[in-house]
């Protein structure tokens, strides 16, 4: 077999280039809310952009937990799909959907209650605190949305219909910015090319009266356009051709089906988790660096600067969950039809074809790290400190996608629980220890941090490609 066998390569971009449209297209939602509060007067802007870092990363500690509910639920429903059991498919998405509104109203419930507490544990600046706490709310606030929604994406995805989140997460992305213009801005100007358009249209037909929310006002946006994706998705799931699955029967409900998904999913949610808190740890010792460096209040270059870098690397972090996961799908497929040889053979194809794409993407990061991240924000000292940071992580591009990819097979085949011991053992004995050594201790600065990031990613790649290799995966029923 050649290395890029043509038939399994054009299913592998046939299946994943609509899921990273869709997923890229969602986490612009999250992007938008980032680069127009760099726009904000510099007050706000600085130690906004921090909030919303911050914000993001603890939204996706606990909405992302739960939306790790989408693992299980496409792992179930592409196996039964693979064995052609349409009413097996469907009542896993039955079931996935009645576990996720639960865990979502309760978690909604604590972590709104808690945010003040939870924000401090990340910041102790308290510009960044002020701004943070009240877009953080409104974040929460979607978690009932973002989970139900990967729920519905999971299951679709599952039986290889990967363009219906496409078309919801486009739309979602649409109405966010429109919203963000409108509330984060109010009358004033933004001043940002597109923006400053979509804003002359709204004062005309609000007449001016548009409130100035600021950095909250990004939140309140995000939450409205959420749960108009889940109306669509939901809308969607209603068509006549997805009926034969009965995927709202609430007969269907089963104790056992939903420990499946929950055994499944919840060592995916434990993983990301982790993955969370080491980018949270990340930033609190970031916002060290800029302490020892005697910066006044609201000056903080270097965590601004990391927060641009994440957010761009977040970018291509994302694209690569997207493309493992049309991986995931194609595994759990071929193992549902009793052909782990095949399996195998896409995702190793995956993998090759992921290595080259973001090669190309990494040299794009590395040759444009200065324009790319003044578009996030125009701050001379944010951009000198953080250019040549990504120009070197964009040699490490290629290495995130050869991980994630295997990680997301290995997901398909049902084997979670190693993924999980995997993420909590690099992340609490080398991203966590060693960006305190290299920034903090050894005086290394940004680049020790970014250095321990980089150690961290490496060994993740080797440890998942290692693990697919030894084939132990082949012999995991679900």
């Amino acid at each position: 077999m050649s290395l890029f066998d043509p038939a399994i390569s054009r299913r592998i971009i046939a299946l994943s280039s609509p899921v990273m449209l869709a997923m890229l297209s969602q986490t612009l939602i999250n992007q938008v809310d980032h680069i127009l509060v760099g726009h904000l007067p510099l007050a706000e802007s600085t130690p906004g952009q921090t909030a919303v870092q911050i914000s993001q990363i603890l939204l996706w500690a606990f909405g992302g937990f739960l939306s790790s509910i989408s693992v299980g639920t496409q792992a179930l429903a592409a196996r039964r799909i693979g064995a052609n059991d349409m009413e097996g498919a469907g009542a896993v998405s039955t079931n996935s959907q009645m576990l996720a509104l639960v865990a979502s109203v309760i978690v909604t419930a604590l972590t709104y209650l808690a945010t003040p507490f939870l924000f401090r544990l990340v910041s102790k600046d308290e510009s960044v605190i002020a701004l943070g706490v009240p877009f953080l709310r409104y974040r929460f606030l979607q978690i009932a949305s973002m989970v139900i929604t990967a729920s519905l994406k999971s299951f679709f995805d599952g039986l290889g219909k990967t363009s219906v989140h496409m078309g919801v997460a486009i739309v979602m992305n649409i109405a966010n910015f429109i919203l963000c213009v409108a509330l984060i801005f109010g009358p004033e100007v933004p001043g940002i090319p597109g923006a400053d358009a979509v804003h002359a249209v709204l004062m005309t037909v609000t007449g001016g009266n548009m409130p100035r929310m600021g950095v909250p006002g990004a939140g309140l946006a995000s939450v409205i356009s959420s749960y108009l994706g889940l109306f669509l998705m939901v809308g969607w799931s209603l068509r006549r051709q997805y009926r034969p699955y009965h995927i709202h029967r609430l007969s269907n409900a089963s104790a056992s089906t939903m420990w499946q998904i929950a055994k499944l999913s919840v060592p995916s949610g434990l993983a990301t988790m982790f993955a969370m808190g080491g980018f949270g740890f990340v930033l609190f010792v970031v916002a060290k660096l800029d302490h020892m460096a005697g910066r006044g209040v609201g000056r903080t270059v270097y965590a601004t600067a990391t927060s641009n870098i994440i957010s761009v690397l977040q970018l291509v972090f994302i694209s690569c969950i997207a493309y493992g996961t049309s991986t995931a799908t194609l595994v759990s497929q071929n193992m549902g039809a009793k052909n782990p040889e095949l399996a195998e053979k896409y995702a190793y194809t995956s993998a090759r074809i992921g290595a080259v794409m973001f090669l190309l993407v990494g040299m794009c990061l590395t040759l444009w790290a200065e324009p790319i991240l003044r578009f996030w924000n125009p701050d001379t000292q944010v951009i000198v400190a953080g250019a040549p940071i990504l120009r070197v992580l964009g040699f490490v591009c290629p290495l995130i996608c050869v991980a994630l990819v295997f990680m997301q097979a290995l997901y398909g085949a049902g084997n979670t629980m190693f993924v999980m011991a995997a993420e909590l053992i690099l992340h609490f004995t080398c991203l966590v220890p060693l960006s305190y050594l290299l920034g903090v201790t050894f005086k290394v600065g940004l680049w020790g941090v970014w250095g321990a990031l980089i150690f961290y990613i490496t060994a993740l790649a080797l440890v998942m490609m290692a693990k697919f290799r030894t084939g132990t995966w082949k012999s995991i029923h679900i």
